[in-house]
């Protein structure tokens, strides 16, 4: 019987409780769906959600919008993820796109190891996911990467130590002059305009696209990408590699204006990032 089969038959509820030097990770299973959460202070943030019996599927709508950002880059040969979860969104894109070869680097060896337990993650000579910070592993790395995405949280927020100028300025060197970086953001928080103002003083172009659930997500590139553009671009990646979520309908609705008179910019000398990211109502509380 395949993993997965065996995880269907397995009663809801928590399946497994790991705690390490970074997280408090808890697995649930709740009908077809997987979670994996971390805990911190009594609330619980989900970090990955897949769907047993469909492989394919990402019930998480910032996941699905983060696939999205394969479209800003002019070539797509190398990829980075910073931060694994469930490692759903670098799964998902190996499927897809059989050419590029993608790093994911996490800096909790507990966080990879309940991915390979229970999310099925495996690495081949295309996919490698490393025990590392993402900002040491980018100071160490000599080969540029096509497109970087930043989806590293420590309970409901991001490590500040990857919000600020100085590691955007870390990121913009370990692109390629064609690349782009993705973040995923929790919006509706002074953090989320500091973190546009910050991209916005690093990158000469910063689009960012709405989940509708509460996230939103930054494209930052080093060169314009203009919207008929990145219209083109979304339907010729879909006709070539029939992404499951069409890029044309992720690309469809960027946010086009966002006040960012109250935003901050953030260095390493001064980021607040957990005193300015509120807890949303759509985060489960511990019971």
């Amino acid at each position: 019987m395949a993993a997965r089969e065996k995880l269907l038959t397995r009663k809801d509820g928590q399946l497994d409780h790991v705690e390490t030097t970074y997280n408090d990770i808890f697995v649930f299973k709740d009908k077809a769906e997987l979670s994996m959460s971390f805990q911190l202070k009594g609330w619980d943030f989900t970090q990955s959600t897949i769907n047993l019996k469909d492989p394919d599927d990402l019930p998480l709508a910032y996941t699905r919008q983060m696939t999205m950002a394969v479209v800003y880059p002019q070539e797509l040969k190398r990829i980075l993820m910073i931060g694994l979860g469930g490692g759903t969104i670098p799964t998902y894109l190996g499927r897809h796109i059989p050419d590029v070869t993608i790093d994911t680097v996490e800096i909790d060896p507990g966080v990879i190891a309940a991915a390979r337990t229970y999310f099925g993650i495996r690495e081949s000579n295309r996919v490698r996911y490393l025990d590392a910070d993402g900002r040491v592993f980018l100071n160490r790395n000599k080969q540029p990467f096509d497109l970087i995405l930043c989806d590293a949280f420590h309970g409901g927020y991001i490590p500040f130590h990857l919000l600020t100028r100085e590691f955007f300025q870390l990121v913009k060197r370990n692109l390629t002059p064609d690349g782009a970086m993705a973040m995923n953001v929790h919006d509706g928080t002074k953090l989320f305009v500091s973190t546009v103002v910050t991209l916005r003083e690093v990158f000469p172009s910063v689009h960012l696209y709405p989940t509708g659930e509460g996230e939103v997500i930054a494209i930052a590139t080093l060169q314009p990408r203009e919207r008929d553009w990145v219209v083109k671009r979304a339907a010729e990646l879909q006709d070539k590699y029939r992404f499951r979520f069409p890029l044309p309908a992720l690309v469809a609705k960027p946010l086009d204006q966002v006040d960012t008179a109250k935003g901050v910019l953030l260095t390493d000398d001064f980021a607040p990032a957990d005193l300015y990211n509120a807890l949303r109502s759509s985060q489960r509380k511990k019971k």
